[in-house]
């Protein structure tokens, strides 16, 4: 009955806080109007990533083929390519499919952008609540550590700006958890095996569609998944080892689902096993006025066959990245949300009792960060704080929970996170009411902008909002600085709660 109420807890207060900053504006807004009124700071389509899924959504809804229109290539523009005639963005296609029918259930109340991108939210506050099950279930913490967990994470960190716009990273993360837990499910036995089995493939087949690295960042978990099909069996002092079949046939899915993703590719770029990072840029060719020349199409076909997405990834660029996404000043984990550096008090702490579950844990931070570090790009364009860590942000928020609840110095340790809690709550609120397009501090000095949420606090203090509920309904009656203070107060009271009260309670009943 607890964890139930715990739940019904999380999606109440998840959906509330999401549907106050969620970012939006009221129509069905088409190219023109997202490329003259909504390409800016502060608007739902302030960033391409935006604009290249959005427009791929309304491809997908009003003509049913996935090709972008002349129109709307401007308007995704620059994170936009052309192959066979055709324009699409670079972005994985998953996404776009996965929230077609929002934008169609949007459309009929005028409101086809907000509910597209609530889509996104939806699937956090799914994820959230895989978040606390696996604190609960997985890792036996408290109620109270679990929620907290699970708080830490979705509102005291920059994860917080990703749930409320259209981008993949919490999707990514509700199929890792989600996976996760199942593969737990699947190792414990019993009759629903075979149905957990069958949802890691179809989780793992759907990640990469939304996102082509997660076929790498989810490799912790299909090992998982593998060694657990295993098992050691003791009998009259001899060993055998058991193999369970189900993890072959039920391959199955994956095979099924992958196949759709690769006619996809076949059928609009021309080859099963193209993704839409490597189509030749719209930007190249213009640039290079590819068009004009005879053999336009022979020399697209040959920039197609030349671009290698691989070629991002050099392990050259590690100690750079590493340093960018850790401690720089304009994306470090350590200045957005030093809370989670806690974490690693937790990590130290198991390092003597490392289940597979653990071990798992540990393996999708190490090749989050690893994977990423290697990555061009590790600033993420102009974001908000190290949005490529946002996976990593939520196991961290599992290992602080389990230092928090375990070992001397509770009431201290308490007080500690609370404090960091309010820091990075505060920091988190300042984006996702503002704006993620927040440069670099390389570009910002070129451009002579301030950069991290320096950045934000401008747009702030002038009164500006991404949040479609306060630039509706609210502004007229309040600030924007006193918007931010009701969200931010309930948020401590919250946390107050769940760190000095609940204890008290769980301890007494369980007494």
């Amino acid at each position: 009955m607890k964890n139930k109420l715990a739940i019904i807890f999380i999606v109440l207060i998840t959906a509330s806080l999401y549907a106050l900053t969620l970012h939006g504006v009221p129509g069905n807004p088409g190219p023109a109007l997202i490329k003259d009124n909504l390409d800016q700071a502060t608007k739902p389509f302030e960033l391409s990533p935006e604009r290249g899924r959005y427009a791929h959504v309304v491809a997908l809804a009003e003509t049913g083929h996935y090709e972008l229109s002349q129109e709307w290539a401007n308007a995704v523009y620059p994170d936009v390519g052309y192959v066979n005639g055709k324009f699409y963005s670079f972005f994985a296609p998953g996404i776009s499919y996965m929230a077609t029918p929002f934008y169609l259930l949007g459309k009929e109340y005028d409101l086809a952008q907000v509910f597209t991108f609530g889509f996104v939210s939806l699937i956090s506050i799914l994820a959230m609540v895989f978040l606390y099950k696996i604190a609960r279930e997985i890792l036996l913490l408290p109620v109270w550590a679990s929620l907290f967990a699970v708080f830490v994470f979705a509102f005291g960190s920059t994860a917080w700006s990703y749930a409320i716009t259209l981008y993949q990273h919490h999707i990514t993360l509700f199929f890792i958890l989600s996976s996760f837990y199942a593969v737990w499910k699947y190792r414990a036995g019993g009759v629903a095996s075979i149905f957990w089995a069958i949802y890691v493939w179809i989780a793992y087949a759907l990640a990469i569609s939304i996102d082509y690295p997660n076929a790498i960042l989810m490799l912790p978990v299909m090992i998982y998944f593998l060694i657990s099909s295993f098992q050691i069996v003791t009998k009259e002092q001899e060993y055998k080892v058991k193999f369970k079949l189900a993890i072959l046939y039920t391959f199955l899915v994956f095979i099924v689902i992958s196949g759709f993703h690769a006619y996809h590719n076949e059928h609009y770029f021309g080859s099963w096993k193209a993704v839409s990072g490597g189509i030749p840029g719209y930007k190249t060719i213009l640039e290079q006025n590819i068009f004009a020349q005879e053999n336009a199409e022979a020399e697209i076909k040959r920039l197609h066959q030349e671009k290698k997405i691989v070629g991002f990834f050099k392990e050259v660029n590690v100690p750079r990245s590493f340093y960018t996404l850790t401690v720089s000043p304009d994306r470090g984990i350590a200045l957005y949300v030093p809370i989670l550096l806690l974490g690693l008090l937790g990590i130290y702490r198991v390092r003597k009792s490392l289940t597979p579950e653990i071990v798992t844990l540990l393996g999708l931070i190490g090749i989050n960060f690893f994977f990423y570090s290697s990555w061009g790009d590790p600033w993420g364009g102009w974001a908000y704080g190290p949005r490529y860590l946002i996976p990593s942000m939520a196991f961290l928020s599992l290992f602080l929970s389990m230092w928090l609840s375990k070992g001397r110095w509770e009431i201290s340790k308490k007080f500690l996170a609370f404090v960091l809690f309010a820091y990075g709550s505060a920091i988190a609120l300042l984006g996702v009411l503002t704006t993620n397009a927040v440069p670099p501090k390389i570009e910002a000095d070129f451009l002579g902008l301030k950069y991290n949420f320096l950045y934000n606090l401008d747009f702030f203090m002038d009164g500006k909002s991404g949040s479609f509920l306060y630039n509706t309904y609210f502004f007229k009656t309040l600030s924007l600085q006193d918007y931010f203070l009701l969200i931010y107060i309930a948020l401590l009271i919250l946390v107050t709660v769940v760190l000095f009260i609940m204890p008290l309670f769980e301890t007494k009943h369980e007494s």
